[in-house]
């Protein structure tokens, strides 16, 4: 009847409907095609479910015995309502990887899909929770960026993490196509080009590589690893190899089937059981030293959580302070350093070759790891050889880093990482409710709402001022927050004169009156910034409106839209 056309799906309907035979089974195929027009892959779950459905018999209580009843459906929103042995599941989700391999399933070797998929998929900025998935028979419905409904899915458990089967008699439906590239198995890509999360194919030469260990929470015991960094002429990545890895700095590889793993703000390379590596050969690829140039970043490029960081900084600040843990007194070294493109903080763990009566100093970093504090990067030395004095530095030695700011379009700071003595420029688009006097927490500092603390409760609150505004460069936008000092050299007022003018005219006649004055204006700011999941914000220290030529601004502006 069907001259073959659906033996596959035959065979994966018989195995959920044993009883049943093929001609029965290819005629449901027939007609959902003809009739319908919907093929076998999307027909088959309907399928199975009007067969098992339709040899039900009611259960009655003389009989003794139970009859096959139909398999009912779990519909649910979010991945944290499933349970282990849930089955029939019905989801919608974004697929945020999708990968190829071969793997021998019963003697036989077969391509199966794989990846990660996100919940909660029409939320910009909700909750989501990140599961694995495979998909025994690959739907060509399934690509990175696309939002699909899954239903008939399984749960499968494995040592405690919970994934997604996606079976034969699954259906997969699109419901936005995906948006993002789909990479051929096999195809090595760019380190820059790496997803922050998926597996990946990339040809890479090792930069750097170390034994080390990782403790288990539980106390049972260590698991061996190994760390290290790969570079391109792209860039460089770091990774974490949980089986043995002998290949040896400066070994050019190809690693197939490694996972990108973001670990705070810093994607990360995991070799495991499945990834494939092996030596690679192309006499074109860069070499080591090269390679290595890359490896040196500056304050600007520094990532919470990154690994093997090697930089050129200039240490300004340097104290030793201690501290009590478990009731043992213990030190760290900490101080300000900074290079050309900003400022950020430092810390070691164990004594330094500085002496800070000869500060500042510049330094080599080597093989140091980044630990974000409140928002900001801090480079943590392990011991003292990773750290080098250098005699001379690579900059003009007249630069003053204790006091510099250094100037930042405001979208390379929407977009970039957490930065301190950083300037920028930007239109006003929003002065907020809240500018002028508010109450902060005398235990945290946190601004008071209804004279409550979100942490202390009621709080009688210390008198502060700041100024908060929305800045737009055009490509980005970032929340403006000004403090007391940056707020009335702003407004050039005292404290007094603030406080006169609304008791005098109301907060809400201020907040109009900063309006009229600063919508549509150009402003300078000045201070520090916090970029993270909810966008960017900068904590400033000083404020200034630009003045600008009316009538140059104007000619600027036919200039650009060809206007006489």
């Amino acid at each position: 009847m069907s001259d073959g056309q659906f033996d596959t799906y035959i065979t994966a309907v018989q195995k959920e409907c044993p009883d049943v035979d093929s001609e029965t089974i290819a005629a449901a195929f027939l007609k959902y095609q003809d009739d319908f027009k919907i093929p076998p892959q999307d027909s088959m779950r309907s399928i199975i479910r009007s067969l098992n459905s339709s040899k039900s018999v009611p259960s009655t209580r003389s009989s003794g015995s139970s009859s096959s009843k139909s398999r009912a459906t779990k519909k649910v929103e979010r991945l944290s309502e499933l349970k282990a042995d849930d089955k029939e599941i019905e989801i919608e989700v974004e697929i945020i990887s999708h990968n190829m391999r071969e793997q021998t399933i019963r003697g036989e070797q077969k391509q199966i899909a794989f990846g990660l998929l996100e919940d909660n998929p029409w939320a910009e900025n909700g909750d989501k929770n990140r599961w694995e998935y495979k998909d025994w028979a690959p739907s060509p419905n399934l690509a990175p960026g696309s939002i699909v409904r899954l239903e008939g899915v399984s749960v499968n458990e494995y040592q405690g993490k919970m994934s997604l089967n996606i079976n034969q008699s699954s259906r997969v439906v699109v419901i936005r196509e995906g948006t993002r590239a789909v990479v051929a198995p096999g195809e090595a890509q760019d380190i820059a080009t790496l997803p922050s999360d998926g597996y990946v194919c990339v040809v890479g030469r090792v930069i750097s590589s170390r034994e080390d260990q990782i403790h288990k929470k539980d106390g049972s015991g260590s698991i061996d690893i190994v760390r290290g960094r790969l570079a391109d002429e792209s860039g460089t990545i770091g990774f974490l190899s949980w089986e043995s890895f002998e290949h040896e700095v400066g070994a050019l590889i190809k690693i197939d089937g490694a996972q990108v793993r973001t670990f705070r703000d810093t994607p990360e390379l995991n070799f495991g059981r499945t990834t494939k590596v092996e030596l690679f050969h192309d006499k074109n690829f860069a070499d080591t030293e090269t390679l290595s140039v890359q490896t040196v970043l500056t304050i600007s490029d520094l990532r919470d959580g990154s690994r093997d960081v090697d930089a050129v900084v200039q240490i300004t600040e340097w104290a030793k302070r201690t501290f009590t843990r478990d009731g043992v007194e213990k030190y760290l070294w900490s101080g300000q350093i900074a290079d050309p493109t900003g400022r950020c903080r430092m810390s070691a763990w164990e004594d330094l070759p500085i002496d800070e009566n000869n500060l500042p100093i510049t330094v080599r970093l080597k093989g140091v790891r980044v630990r974000a504090w409140q928002g900001i990067p801090d480079i943590t030395v392990d011991n003292a050889d990773q750290v080098e004095i250098l005699e001379t530095s690579p900059w003009d030695e007249d630069i003053d880093f204790s006091t510099q700011t250094v100037e930042v379009v405001l979208n390379e700071l929407a977009t970039g990482a957490s930065r301190v003595g950083v300037s920028t420029e930007a239109i006003v688009v929003s002065v907020r409710e809240d500018s002028g006097f508010i109450q902060r927490c005398t235990e945290c500092r946190r601004v008071l709402r209804d004279g409550h603390c979100a942490t202390h409760d009621a709080n009688a609150g210390n008198t502060d001022v700041r100024m908060r505004l929305v800045i737009d460069d055009g490509l980005a936008s970032m929340s403006l927050l000004i403090n007391k000092e940056g707020s009335l050299g702003l407004l050039a007022m005292t404290e007094d004169d603030l406080s006169t003018e609304i008791s005098s005219n109301g907060q809400s006649d201020f907040v109009q009156t900063l309006r009229s004055k600063m919508l549509g204006r150009n402003i300078r700011a000045s201070g520090r910034t916090i970029v993270d999941e909810q966008g960017g914000m900068m904590l400033a220290d000083s404020a200034e409106l630009v003045e600008e030529d009316a009538e140059m601004k104007a000619t600027e502006i036919r200039a650009q839209w060809g206007v006489n």
